[in-house]
């Protein structure tokens, strides 16, 4: 029996218009800007050339401070934005919701320490207190969603019983609002402090650790092929940044591994005789060729097969960090966070090229990864290098690719075609208001005439 396309459309934009789902989708979009332009910077400061790297290393540092300040902060960026679109729905000020939310984000997942003066001196840095960053970046999102959603249901919560402090008329918005929203905001921090405080719970730690998968998928065999895609495929849907949080799980694995297999090469073995296939790079050059969901795939539909202007526009800004693996412009910008349109395709594309490459690894129609080669690398270049410089692995690669092609296509095609529809209906209805404009206008000049 055919699928009907518009049913399923239909029904994932009803899931799409989901008021959480909404404020989270619209709210990560604010690390466009950030995520494209320290992505250009992480690609400037990674190419694999020795000569560029040793002309740039004086400025790895400062090349270094855009990322950290984009990716590396996006949790801050999106607690704020989440909060505000949702505290938008239910019209709530959006400003006082979202500065309420980041300081309960703050108290939930950031821990202060202090920098003793020897380890200062040791550091070059100034002696006192410290914020750990990690959970600033990715690993802080969950906790960002949660602080941002509780937040503005515990302000609605106190405006519809009124329990808030209402300034007289005369006052200035701004100020008002801010009144408004002190005894909810007093009731969150308080409720935050003693969760992590009193309570002594890491809420941070508590997400990751339940939504974490047993570690002990990372040897030769296909359970361990499939379990580390699905992993990094569902978080990084999240808006969480799946290889951030699965990768660690399985590096005990992997990198042993990979230098297995470098010392048996060492040793006279060659890269088709190698002991081990499951490294991380058997990953990095044959699944998650343009990123995370094999996002390069996307990238090329939405470059030359778009017919709406959004669709075009993406493809033009993610095919170049696409082709050297970097996915977070198309990831955050598209969005595929938390996108029903192509939920399915992210999960299944990358799983159908483990697939492949597990068993042309098994029947040794490629050789096995021994080299850790820059991820920045195009993948079939990469993949070239990383198995020894085998030419089948590019061929692999390809094919991969082509075969993310394909799952991608109706997804993208459903997709596309609602973008277009939604950009022909804004043009006719400007089109309809500019006629009736110019209709008022005549009738305004014929009565004036008479």
């Amino acid at each position: 029996m055919a699928l009907n396309s518009d049913k399923i459309t239909e029904s994932m934009a009803k899931v799409a218009g989901n008021r959480y789902l909404t404020a989270i989708r619209d709210g990560m979009a604010v690390i466009i800007p950030v995520a494209i332009v320290g992505s250009f910077f992480t690609l400037i400061s990674q190419l694999p050339f020795a000569w560029w790297t040793k002309l740039i290393k004086p400025l790895a540092s400062a090349l270094a401070t855009p990322v950290s300040f984009s990716i590396g902060f996006m949790s801050i960026y999106a607690c704020f934005a989440i909060a505000s679109h949702l505290a938008a729905t239910y019209k709530i000020d959006r400003t006082s919701s979202g500065v309420v939310a980041v300081m309960v984000f703050l108290t939930l997942a950031i821990q202060p320490g202090t920098l003793t003066p020897k380890l200062a001196k040791l550091a070059h840095i100034t002696a006192g207190s410290v914020f750990p960053a990690q959970n600033f970046g990715a690993y802080g999102l969950f906790t960002c969603m949660l602080s941002a959603i509780g937040t503005v249901e515990i302000i609605r919560f106190c405006r519809a019983r009124n329990w808030v402090i209402k300034m007289p008329k005369g006052v200035p918005t701004a100020v008002s609002a801010s009144f408004v929203a002190l005894i909810p905001a007093a009731i969150v921090i308080i409720l935050a402090w003693v969760i992590r405080e009193a309570l002594h719970f890491d809420v941070n730690q508590f997400l990751l650790t339940v939504l974490s998968p047993l570690g002990h998928f990372g040897k030769d065999n296909f359970p361990s092929v499939i379990a580390p895609i699905l992993l990094n495929s569902v978080f990084w849907l999240f808006g969480v940044h799946g290889s951030a949080i699965a990768t660690p799980i399985f590096w005990p694995y992997w990198y042993p591994n990979l230098n297995a297999n470098m010392a048996a090469v060492a040793h006279g073995a060659t890269a088709a005789t190698a002991p081990h296939y499951m490294t991380e790079q058997f990953f990095q050059w044959f699944v998650y060729i343009g990123g995370a969901g094999a996002t390069l795939a996307l990238c090329i539909l939405l470059t030359f097969f778009s017919k709406s202007a959004m669709g075009k526009m993406m493809g033009k800004v993610t095919i170049i960090p696409g082709l050297f693996n970097i996915n977070e412009p198309i990831i955050f910008g598209l969005p595929l966070v938390l996108n029903p349109y192509f939920a399915i395709p992210f999960i299944l594309a990358p799983l159908a090229m483990g697939v492949i490459t597990w068993l042309a690894t098994i029947m040794h129609l490629v050789n096995r990864t021994i080299a850790l080669v820059p991820w920045t690398l195009p993948g079939p270049i990469g993949a070239f290098m990383a198995t020894g410089f085998d030419w089948r692995a590019i061929i692999l690669a390809l094919f991969n690719i082509g075969v993310a092609i394909v799952i991608y296509w109706p997804f993208f095609k459903a997709w596309d075609r609602n973008q277009l529809k939604q950009e022909q209906q804004a043009a006719a209805a400007d089109a309809k208001n500019s006629n009736s404009a110019a209709a008022n206008t005549t009738i305004d000049t014929t009565s004036a005439t008479n």
